[in-house]
């Protein structure tokens, strides 16, 4: 099951695909039944079309919220979004103090993430997602990490709020390969919905036409991939 597929919505279209895959929901089932060992190989090929469309706020959204009917799953902590930490608590409250506009607010808790977080690709932050708490502590991580705060903080403050996980275009020279996996955040709006984030680009309220998004939930640990094995004897 390969849970990493580009679902269609307004912002993008799926042009051609190709894959040996079935297509159920949000992923690619792949099966195997030549009762044979040895490598498998699966995966899908596709053209994606973007557009330069975003989910416009043009109105003041009340904060705090208050009727989050059906969002509060994306309220909850979890292993590496640990929204429930005191000192996530502590800070995403004092930027939030005083505010009463709930873009103000997905603004400026996104801009001191981006300000204090340095993008730092090490060891630590490369094999596995560190959890928000980790990251507020150290000060330190990549987009999962970036983002994982972001979302935590938001979390915190009573707003839904969820990772999203694609590819996108960089030119930063750490890497050899411009097209790279990508990681941002969307929070709820009510009367909008999910308006994204990508703290690590700058993208506030929007993100540009090199983001393909092939999946959103809860945590950046859940799994991209998952596998079945039928035997007997």
């Amino acid at each position: 099951q390969l849970l990493l597929y580009p679902q269609e919505d307004e912002r993008q279209q799926l042009r051609d695909w190709k894959s040996s895959g079935q297509v159920l929901g949000k992923q690619v089932n792949f099966a195997w039944d030549d009762l044979a060992l040895g490598e498998k190989e699966f995966g899908f090929s596709a053209t994606v079309r973007t557009k330069n469309i975003r989910p416009e706020v043009r109105r003041k959204i009340p904060f705090p919220l208050t009727d989050l009917n059906g969002f509060e799953q994306y309220l909850q902590p979890t292993v590496t979004i640990d929204s429930e930490n005191p000192r996530i608590i502590a800070r995403a409250t004092e930027l939030a103090e005083g505010e009463d506009d709930l873009f103000k607010v997905a603004f400026k808790v996104a801009s001191w993430v981006e300000e204090n977080v340095k993008y730092d690709l090490n060891s630590l932050t490369a094999k596995a997602s560190q959890k928000a708490s980790w990251v507020l502590e150290n000060r330190e991580g990549v987009c999962d990490e970036m983002t994982s705060l972001f979302v935590a903080m938001m979390r915190s403050l009573g707003v839904p709020a969820r990772f999203v996980s694609g590819i996108s275009y960089t030119t930063s020279d750490l890497f050899t390969d411009p097209w790279q996996a990508h990681g941002w955040a969307e929070a709820y709006f009510p009367g909008i919905g999910w308006v994204p984030f990508d703290i690590t680009f700058g993208e506030y309220g929007y993100i540009d036409v090199t983001h393909v998004k092939l999946r959103d939930g809860f945590d950046p640990a859940e799994a991209a991939t998952k596998y079945e094995w039928l035997a007997e004897n």
